[in-house]
């Protein structure tokens, strides 16, 4: 059986509107059927990582005969003005070392933000491939002398074209340097996403699957990229994204990823469409 898990991150609606706390999301994987978690924290996700909440975590997790799988850490590792943002690294290190302290072995962080107003461009991006570098670099080394293998996301605006992506593994060059390819996040740049799959899946560490009904009037959808089209999150199965193609794409790389089941949809009972997206995952990776 390919290595699964939900993220904790499905659960999150529960956890904003305080009818969870982060510390139940063990609990709330395995009502899924789920074995595994990669918790996703800070930013608009919840508290920093650090040795306590993690302690907390892996007491939740072992209670609910659940496995840590992974973190996925917020960061912008990149100032406005385009400079390596040294305390940004230094957070996101001291992370990492709140993930080995529970022998957590797999961490995801994130790479910089950029908003919709902010300025996009290609010329823009060459500016920041350096810094942005040379942090990942940072964050990889220490991460090898921690026994955890780490990875940047297809994640935001920014790092969204697959290409980007591809070009900062190959100025980051480190073993130990991967990607978390998110099937659907492809979808904050104009590109064909079974051909961005493709391109991306020969260096994913870990897979992150959810579905998006595209265009979308509702209220509740997401803008992707400036100009395209609005994006709503529903569980798996029930979006028009070519999940299956994606899926066996990542498949035949024969890499052995961590697969993740992600629910975002603002509809519908929480806990019955996370179950549902991560049902419809394990049966698509048989």
């Amino acid at each position: 059986m390919t290595d699964l898990a939900i993220s904790s991150y499905s659960f999150h609606r529960l956890v904003k509107s305080g009818e969870a706390r982060l510390e139940d999301t063990p609990r709330l994987a395995r009502e899924c059927g789920a074995d595994c978690i990669e918790v996703a924290t800070g930013g608009t996700l919840g508290p920093v990582l650090d040795e306590a909440l993690a302690g907390r975590l892996a007491d939740a997790a072992d209670a609910s005969d659940v496995a840590i799988a992974g973190f996925a850490l917020h960061a912008d590792l990149v100032t406005p003005e385009g400079e390596l943002d040294e305390r940004a690294l230094e957070a996101t290190l001291a992370q990492l070392e709140a993930a080995a302290s529970i022998g957590v072995d797999r961490v995801r962080h994130d790479a910089m933000w950029r908003t919709a107003q902010d300025d996009l461009s290609d010329e823009a991006w060459d500016a920041c491939l350096w810094p942005l570098t040379k942090a990942c670099r940072a964050i990889a080394t220490r991460g090898a002398a921690l026994g955890i293998r780490t990875s940047i996301e297809n994640h935001g605006l920014f790092l969204a074209p697959a290409w980007r992506v591809e070009q900062l593994l190959a100025s980051v060059q480190h073993p130990n340097f991967g990607v978390t390819l998110d099937l659907g996040n492809l979808l904050w740049a104009p590109q064909d996403l079974l051909a961005s799959t493709r391109s991306l899946a020969p260096y994913a560490v870990t897979v992150h699957a959810k579905d998006f009904k595209r265009p979308s009037d509702d209220p509740a959808a997401w803008p992707t990229y400036p100009g395209g089209p609005k994006a709503l999150p529903v569980a798996m199965g029930d979006g028009d994204l070519p999940l299956v193609a994606q899926i066996d794409a990542c498949l035949e790389c024969d890499t052995s990823p961590l697969w993740v089941a992600e629910f975002e949809g603002p509809h519908g009972d929480v806990r019955a469409e996370a179950k549902r997206s991560f049902e419809w995952l394990r049966k698509q990776l048989g």
